[in-house]
C-alpha cells in the first residue's frame, strides 16, 4: 500500500463525490435540453423546496453542505507557508 488507509478512502469519498456533482450536473442540462427525461430538474427544486420549508434548518443544512464541498484539502495548503523558515 502506498498511503495511509484514512487518506485513501477520503481520496475515493472524494473522487466518488466529484462524480457524483459530474453526473448531477450532466443529467441536470440533459433535462433542461430535453424535458422530462431525466427528472432531475423536478428533483432539484423538490430539493430547494425542502430546504425552504425547513426554515432555519434548511439554512444551516445549506450552509454545511456549501463549507464541506467547498473546503480545500489539507494537502493543496498554500506552498508559501512552507517555505517560510529561516534560511
Amino acid at each position: 500500500m502506498d498511503g495511509h488507509p484514512i487518506l485513501q478512502v477520503s481520496n475515493m469519498a472524494r473522487a466518488i463525490t466529484q462524480l457524483s456533482v459530474t453526473l448531477i450536473v450532466t443529467f441536470l442540462m440533459v433535462d433542461i435540453l430535453f424535458p422530462g427525461s431525466t427528472g432531475m430538474a423536478a428533483n432539484v427544486g423538490a430539493v430547494a423546496s425542502s430546504l425552504s420549508e425547513k426554515g432555519l434548518a434548511g439554512l444551516v443544512a445549506l450552509g454545511l453542505f456549501y463549507v464541506v464541498y467547498t473546503k480545500a484539502p489539507a494537502s493543496a495548503a498554500s506552498p508559501s507557508s512552507e517555505s517560510s523558515g529561516s534560511y
